[in-house]
């Protein structure tokens, strides 16, 4: 077993605020009282904030059209535009590939109002290489993904990018970076709709970005906003699962196997318990630590150490709240320290 991630019930956030200042973005997570503080995405800011343009800029033949809010395909700019790319990846060097201020202001916002603070972990994200790949088209409707030659550099666009990150990041954190990579696709992996996805081609892309987290000294974690086949995802490598516990929480019990492996190469579950849907004005703090404690139960049942599956539990939002209204929201991460509370108190 390498580095053991022991969270011990931390709170975290997924990405988005529904906010458009940066600076009031970052000064409201950091009165969040989050264990694992993480810098915002702030989609109302403009559309390049948004996940996939926010990620996409400089990759090869990928269009970028803020006032039509449209990222597209342009397949023969993409090749003849490839020779640069490699030869501006191959110098080895992230700084050539950062997440500038003008698409992603919150990142920017937190690194100059963070300053001397430190915590043991700080959070970043990144959108995965498999969701961007199926989210851009080209003018015959066919993905970026039917590209092998522009998937890869897809795949090398962000980790150079994520190396970057982390490195913005290092100085906030005593311990690591932990970066998600968001994969909402693969919420819909085996459907019909992604019929051409295998789990070579997933497992491949996925590997080349957690294998660069780890270089970097991070810790590497996925997010899935629902269900998924989590053998396919605990099989990629990754340290941290993340996804929407408030409606799926027992599905993961279903992979005990799969778990186990995480576990024992010293992984974690990240619990999406307090949601971020219309289910957010009837719970109450009390109702999401017992939803989240027979989350648990369902794993102990499976002869999990009930010790264990609490050492292992990072505590979420279901999702982003980029939607949300700023009131909703706060009510989110209000709801996520009480919940926090809560299990930390049961567990004594």
């Amino acid at each position: 077993m390498g580095f053991v991630f022991r969270p011990c019930l931390s709170t975290t956030g997924i990405g988005s605020l529904p906010l458009a200042d940066s600076m009031e973005a970052v000064s409201f997570l950091l009165e969040a009282d989050l264990s694992i503080p993480f810098w915002p995405q702030l989609p109302k800011r403009c559309f390049g904030e948004e996940m996939i343009p926010q990620y996409s800029k400089g990759v090869p033949g990928v269009r970028i059209d803020a006032e039509r809010r449209t990222v597209s395909l342009d397949v023969g700019r993409g090749y003849s535009e490839l020779e640069e790319f490699y030869q501006r990846f191959l110098e080895d060097d992230p700084a050539l590939f950062p997440l500038t201020s003008d698409v992603a202001a919150g990142l920017h916002a937190f690194v100059s109002m963070a300053q001397t603070r430190k915590w043991a972990v700080v959070k970043g994200h990144t959108v995965g290489p498999v969701t961007l790949c199926t989210s851009i088209y080209d003018e015959n409707d066919r993905p970026l993904f039917a590209e092998p030659d522009l998937r890869d550099a897809v795949v090398k666009s962000i980790v150079r990018q994520v190396q970057w990150q982390i490195g913005r990041l290092k100085p906030f954190a005593s311990e690591r970076v932990l970066i998600f990579v968001d994969e909402p696709v693969l919420a819909a992996f085996g459907s019909s709709t992604y019929i051409y996805l295998s789990e070579e081609a997933v497992q491949a892309m996925l590997g080349e970005v957690f294998a660069a987290i780890t270089e970097a000294g991070g810790i590497t974690g996925i997010h899935v906003c629902g269900n998924s086949d989590w053998g396919v995802i605990v099989r990629s490598g990754v340290q941290v699962i993340n996804f929407d516990a408030y409606q799926y929480g027992s599905s993961i019990s279903l992979y005990s196997d799969d778990v186990r492996a995480l576990f024992d190469r010293g992984g974690s579950i990240a619990w999406g318990i307090v949601p971020t849907t219309a289910a957010l004005k009837k719970e109450t703090a009390e109702t999401l630590a017992q939803q989240l404690e027979l989350c648990f139960a369902a794993l102990i049942r499976k002869g999990f150490a009930p010790e264990l599956v609490r050492e292992r539990a990072l505590i979420t939002p279901s999702c982003g709240t980029g939607s949300l209204s700023p009131l909703e929201t706060k009510r989110v991460f209000d709801l996520l320290r009480e919940v926090r509370d809560l299990a930390l108190a049961k567990g004594k």
